[in-house]
């Protein structure tokens, strides 16, 4: 197992992005969709979790199209400065699979309620689709009770090598 930190600056998400699909690029074929998922992971890690962005108030300030200043604005606040992105990488190849865990320091949320509005809004939504895009390429996605722990499971093919 191997376990990575990640400080919220969205400049290095990409390559840590890169070095651990480096580690798995044997086991999975799909890099581009993996990376894909991995990086919405880390991403609503960051805003939602550590950075405390509420679905409404991006809604708003996307709607306002000052999300991106108000986001640099936050990564540069003391909350982005104490908080951070704990990911664990575990491949396992008695079982086939590849479990990552992502760990933010925000006070979580409920996927529960998250699910319902997403399924009732649908793709017209202005943000929330990574929620989507997660749980349709991996295999089983859990949360812990608080929501601020994912756990992602990724089978492989065993004759992948």
């Amino acid at each position: 197992m191997e376990k990575y930190i990640l400080d919220n600056d969205l400049d290095k998400i990409s390559k840590l992005i890169e070095n651990i699909c480096l580690k798995i690029s044997k086991y999975i074929t799909d890099i581009d969709l993996f990376s894909s998922a991995l990086y919405e992971v880390i991403i609503n890690a960051i805003e939602h979790g550590n950075l405390n962005i509420l679905y409404e108030q991006k809604k708003e300030w996307l709607q306002k199209n000052i999300y991106n200043k108000k986001l640099k604005e936050l990564l540069k606040s003391e909350l982005a400065k104490n908080t951070n992105i704990e990911l664990t990488l575990d491949i396992n190849e008695k079982e086939n699979n590849i479990k990552i865990k992502v760990k933010d320091n925000g006070e979580g949320f409920n996927i529960k309620r998250a699910l319902k509005s997403i399924k009732n809004d649908g793709f017209a939504r202005e943000s929330g689709r990574g929620i989507i895009i997660i749980k349709s390429y991996f295999d089983e996605v859990t949360h812990n009770r608080k929501g601020n722990i994912i756990t992602l499971i990724k089978k492989f093919n065993k004759n992948i090598k």
